[in-house]
Order: structure tokens, then C-alpha cells, then sequence
């Protein structure tokens, strides 16, 4: 039975974490969209790690559905500004901050300045 859990558990994670590639120029400003629902307490947060002398966050918002019904989600919009040359990982969190779990989904976006 242990095996099999494990198995679930681990396409979850696999399914739960996605990856993808931003180019952008020094100076330049780009976007993140993800969707979320604060509704439920879940928001994403900017898993750091020392790499902000690269990019910076410089706004994030969030932005409700058309369907501005109760409950209905919506997306965060995140900004951030590349600094100077080189490469980064922007890793992104879903969860509760709250709550000492591990989170929801994961976002690994690399970053390339030129």
C-alpha cells in the first residue's frame, strides 16, 4: 500500500509543478500571471533565495474573474523588473501562508536577462 501512495503523491507533485522560460532585457519590466483564489486563503508567494540583485518584484495584484460571483477566483498578476545580466529561478508558491504544509502548487519560471 506504501508504494502506491507514494506513487500518487509523487505524480501529484510532478503534476502540480510546471516550469517555463521568460527572456527579458535589463531594465525591462515583465509580467507573471497565475490564477489563484484568495476566496479559499491561497495566494502565491515569491520563494526568494537570494536572487534579487537579478530581478526584483516591483507590484503584484490581484484581479477577480468576470464571474464576480462569491467563491469565483481570479488571477495575481505579479511585475517584476530585470536588474541586471544573468540567470534565475523564480520560484512561486500556492499555498495558505498560514499553514505549515507544502504548498498547493509550485511554479518554477528561469529567468534570462541579457
Amino acid at each position: 500500500m506504501k508504494p502506491f501512495l507514494f506513487l500518487i503523491l509523487s505524480c501529484f507533485f510532478l503534476w502540480s509543478f510546471q516550469s517555463s522560460i521568460i527572456k527579458a532585457r535589463q531594465g525591462e519590466v515583465f509580467k507573471v500571471v497565475l490564477k489563484a483564489n484568495h476566496s479559499t486563503g491561497y495566494s502565491w508567494q515569491w520563494d526568494k533565495k537570494a536572487g534579487t540583485s537579478i530581478i526584483d518584484s516591483v507590484h503584484m495584484s490581484y484581479v477577480l474573474s468576470d464571474r464576480a460571483i462569491t467563491g469565483a477566483g481570479g488571477n495575481e498578476i505579479w511585475e517584476f523588473k530585470a536588474k541586471r545580466k544573468g540567470d534565475y529561478k523564480l520560484i512561486l508558491k500556492y499555498s495558505r501562508p498560514w499553514e505549515n504544509k507544502l504548498p498547493a502548487e509550485i511554479k518554477e519560471i528561469h529567468v534570462s536577462v541579457e
